[in-house]
């Protein structure tokens, strides 16, 4: 390791440009909306030699306090300056610091092995419960299957502030049963008349280095706001690149019953099962991010006009390598004793569990894709007396692409005992003494069989595609009528017009491009013959050596096994799993403001009409080609908030309101999706369902908010919702179980006996909770105790709902929704220095419902980060920061709420990304 330790020395005393680095921007300029809180303020422990500080990252914190106050409606308000002071780069981690957030990942797609969180819920409820805005304007769909929008396209470096709207008034779009998370970037007019800024930031990836693989990254950004008279424009753009590299450990097939006899399915005793072999994988990650805003504005006399546009790009490159310990499947000349049994191949004559045939395997996947984002906003607002008009037309466009999938495998010939073959004596016995760590029981002849890499003869290697995009135009009119300051102060009304086109296909989930291998193959390779390295080391004891296979070698043999198979495809196969969509919402709405004294009234209703068609491939037995279907529905929203301020910095609020969530596009309309597993052998059948209702709900929400001095703020909210035809289809870009999606009372089977699935919506559920916050300035502290503070806040809520799974109604927790989630922050700041120790956990979550097998469930993680930096002066500031301190875990699924049974591999297993180090810089000028 001595080269890795030059290399650090080099970074940390040579300041080289590799580690100019992100910067809490705590040496910006002084924007002008936080100028006033510059000021020195004896209660929140500010001195002269701290006005840097103060005009950075503690007045942007203490201006949006003030904002949140003041907000006619419960919104939490974080600022960029705060985001960026965190070693996070990945926003629905960053807002996981908000009360009342979690965020999730969808490791069907490996993307728990990257380190960082897709996908953000409020208040226990399904990520696409949100609507989802960049400065306002509805942000178009990445993903084929969810409504939910994946946080990893946009940096923090390209945002000002973000706001969470929990209980957001008729004005805003209906669709956020949850929420709504509003992205905003800067204006011009934030600053001073010219500014400029460079930030930077480098990283070094913990357990990459440690591993020997490549451990580098880094961030620039640079930003300017330069004002000409009444003309102003921002303009910023960031470029960010990391590489990581995790481990993890999971099951290889479902769980068994370990005593057949026993009544009932799997998930009902388990006490009596067993695991099915262990597969270990590690993952190699290289993430790109870039993109950049470009905003105009012009303030008038009587008008304002704007333009503001940004774009955002995240590509990444995963590589998946695996070895196991298996169940395989025997062959020519070996034979099952069990083959008399009444309960079948896996058990003996007296009923117990006897599975015979052990192989090892070495499986190489890569999971690249790409996404990118593009909105541009194009309005004004007009002040007209007492008439205030605001209007804007925007476009969105959003796309998600998996370019190639890469597949392939290499497996041993089948151990059976001491013979090769003949009946089979050797038994697969995998064991769970410790729980994060399984083992298959291997005698010295069976591991050395399993272990000799002349003997894995290639299987298969194949190549996937899928793509899907989505372009919307929107268009808004807004007008506000102001009479007074007492009585009926104001009414608000205005219409909202959207138009989407979507498309999404995706080809080789077949096997279509699939090369199997032969006895007598002449392309056959052994993997010992394959170019290639061996691994230095893994987290926990791994059974099977890790063999990593030559990137380029892998690819150049799938070039020509693979995909030189793709121009003689089927034209059909081009279309079967296409679906060209078209989705119309109109709006329009009306509300009232009153005021009397402290209090104020804000009764609201909205109407929202939405209108899907959607053009897919259908294949029956007499026909195939495209059909076309369609549906819409209406909804009248009603709501209510009332907020009463006794002084200027308090406010108790009070909101009831209707709201819905539409269902994602796919699942409406589209052709029937088949998953297979790495034999080609259907596991399921998805059918979209275009009968499918809105999930719809009552929301009450009441809460108290107190601005102290300083940053001080306390607050505590008590939230209800009651919801109707719930379905549980959770942001994630696959089908299937991990989508949750269950088949009704009428469920059928395929002709091969393979359950037919579709979305049922009959279900009802509940959400219910609380959330505290505090931030506090210790005061009177003497030395270099000044500056000591705390910050923290705590979620306590349960979301449940009764739907129908498999068999029957089921009252289950609802998934993404933990019921514990805290977040807490030790702060120091003293002259130009900054510091905080910050802590966050969350706790267990519901993955995906299962009918036989036990439910999957996310384990609580957790983790600690260190932050320091210091102000050299007025404009540059260098600190360094660590992310997971505590070297957790990443990720954890389990088979059943409880940390006895290790999950299966594709919904997760056990995770481990390790530290990260981030070196960081800030100059401004």
């Amino acid at each position: 390791m001595g080269h890795w330790n030059k290399r650090i020395a080099l970074l940390l005393g040579g300041g080289t440009a590799a580690f100019l680095a992100q910067g809490p921007a705590l040496a910006a300029t002084v924007r002008d909306d936080v100028a006033a809180s510059a000021a020195p303020d004896n209660d929140d422990q500010v001195r002269e030699n701290e006005t840097i500080v103060v005009t950075g990252q503690r007045a942007a914190i203490k201006s949006v306090q003030e904002e949140q106050v003041k907000s006619p409606s419960l919104v939490t308000i974080v600022s960029g300056e705060e985001l960026r002071a965190q070693p996070q780069q990945n926003l629905a981690d960053l807002l996981t610091r908000l009360p009342g957030l979690n965020s999730s990942v969808d490791q069907s797609r490996n993307a728990a092995a990257t380190g960082e969180a897709q996908y953000l819920s409020i208040r226990g409820l399904d990520t696409a419960y949100n609507a989802y805005e960049l400065d306002g304007v509805r942000l178009a769909q990445t993903d084929a299957r969810t409504r939910a929008i994946s946080m990893n396209l946009l940096s923090p470096f390209a945002l000002a502030e973000v706001r969470v709207d929990k209980a957001p008034t008729a004005a805003q779009d209906g669709d956020a049963i949850a929420g709504v998370i509003d992205l905003r970037t800067a204006s011009p007019f934030d600053f001073g008349a010219h500014h400029f800024q460079i930030q930077a930031q480098g990283l070094i990836a913990g357990r990459a280095a440690a591993r020997d693989q490549d451990p580098w990254g880094g961030t620039i950004q640079a930003e300017t706001a330069q004002r000409f008279g009444d003309l102003g424009i921002f303009a910023s753009a960031y470029y960010g690149r990391k590489n990581n590299f995790a481990e993890a450990v999971a099951i290889h097939r479902d769980y068994v019953k370990v005593d057949g006899n026993q009544p009932g399915a799997v998930r009902d005793n388990l006490n009596n099962v067993m695991p099915v072999g262990v597969l270990w994988n590690v993952f190699q990650n290289r993430i790109e991010r870039f993109g950049g805003t470009v905003n105009l504005e012009w303030k008038g006399d009587s008008t304002d006009l704007y333009a503001r546009t940004t774009y955002g790009e995240y590509r990444l490159k995963s590589w998946m390598d695996q070895t196991a310990a298996r169940s395989s499947n025997l062959t020519a000349g070996q034979t099952n004793p069990n083959a008399g049994s009444t309960l079948g191949a896996n058990y003996d004559a007296a009923g117990y569990l006897a599975l015979y045939g052990l192989g090892g395997s070495n499986y190489f996947r890569t999971e690249h894709s790409n996404q990118r984002l593009f909105t541009t906003k194009v309005g004004g607002e007009t002040r007209l007396g007492d008439l205030t008009l605001d209007y804007n037309g925007a476009y969105s466009r959003g796309a998600t692409s998996y370019p190639l999938r890469i597949q392939a495998s290499w497996r041993s010939p089948t151990y059976i005992g001491a013979n090769a073959t003949g009946p089979a004596t050797y038994k697969l016995i995998t064991g769970l003494a410790d729980r994060t760590n399984p083992q298959v029981v291997l005698s010295d002849a069976a591991g050395a069989a399993i272990t000799n890499f002349d003997t894995f003869a290639q299987a298969y290697t194949t190549a996937q595609f899928e793509d899907a995009w989505e372009s919307k135009l929107e268009g808004r009119l807004d007008g506000t009528w102001r009479f007074g300051d007492h009585g009926l102060t104001s009414v608000q009304a205005g219409g909202k017009y959207e138009a989407s086109k979507r498309y999404s296909n995706s080809l080789g989930d077949d096997g279509a491009l699939q090369y199997n291998f032969t006895a007598n193959d002449p392309n056959l390779t052994r993997l010992s013959g394959v170019p290639g390295e061996r691994l230095n080391g893994f987290m926990k004891n791994v059974q099977v050596p890790f063999f990593i296979p030559d990137r380029n070698w892998v690819e150049a043999q799938n070039a020509r096994l693979s995909l030189s198979k793709l121009p003689g495809i089927d034209p059909v196969k081009l279309n079967e799993n296409r679906l060209d969509g078209k989705e119309h919402r109109a709006s329009g709405y009306v509300l009232a403001n009153l005021a009397f004294g402290g209090l104020t009234l804000t009764p609201g209703l909205r109407f929202e009409h939405n209108w899907f068609q959607g053009r897919y491939w259908q294949t029956t037995s007499n026909s195939a080609g495209f059909v076309t279907s369609e549906r819409s529905y209406d909804q009248w929203l009603p709501s209510l908030i009332a907020s009463y301020r006794p002084g200027a910095n308090t406010v108790y609020r009070f909101s009831v309101r209707k709201s819905y969530s539409r269902p994602a596009f796919d699942l409406l309309l589209g052709p029937t999706s088949i998953s297979r597993d790495d034999t080609g052998r259907i596991t399921s059948i998805f059918v979209p369902n275009p009968n499918l209702d809105a999930v719809e709900a009552w929301n009450v929400d009441t809460s108290i908010e107190h601005k102290g001095a300083g940053t001080d703020l306390f607050s505590a909210a008590l939230y209800y919702k009651r919801l109707n035809h719930v379905m549980f289809s959770t942001g994630s870009t696959n089908a299937s179980g991990d989508l949750n999606v269950w088949t009704g009372p009428d469920k059928q089977l395929s002709p091969d006996g393979v359950e037919i699935e579709t979305l049922d919506t009959s279900g009802k559920g509940s959400v219910y909770g609380v959330e505290l916050f505090a931030r506090y300035s210790l005061k009177g502290l003497p030395g270099m105790l000044d500056g000591l503070g705390f910050q923290g806040n705590v979620t306590l809520q349960r979301a449940d709902a009764t739907v129908y799974v498999s068999n029957g109604y089921r009252r289950q927790r609802m998934p993404q929704a933990p019921q514990v989630m805290f977040n807490t922050e030790l702060f120091w700041v003293h002259g130009g220095f900054n510091a905080a120790l910050n802590y966050a956990y969350t706790g267990n979550k519901l993955y995906d419902l299962r009918s036989s097998q036990p439910d999957t469930y996310v384990q609580p993680v957790s983790t600690m980060n260190a932050i320091f930096s210091y102000t050299l002066n007025q404009h540059l500031t260098a600190g360094v920061s660590v992310q997971n301190l505590l070297n957790s875990h990443s990720y954890w699924t389990t088979a059943g709420v409880g940390k006895a049974l290790l999950s299966v591999d594709r919904k997760g297993g056990y995770v481990e990304v390790g530290r990260t180090y981030m070196f960081n810089l800030s100059y401004a000028f």
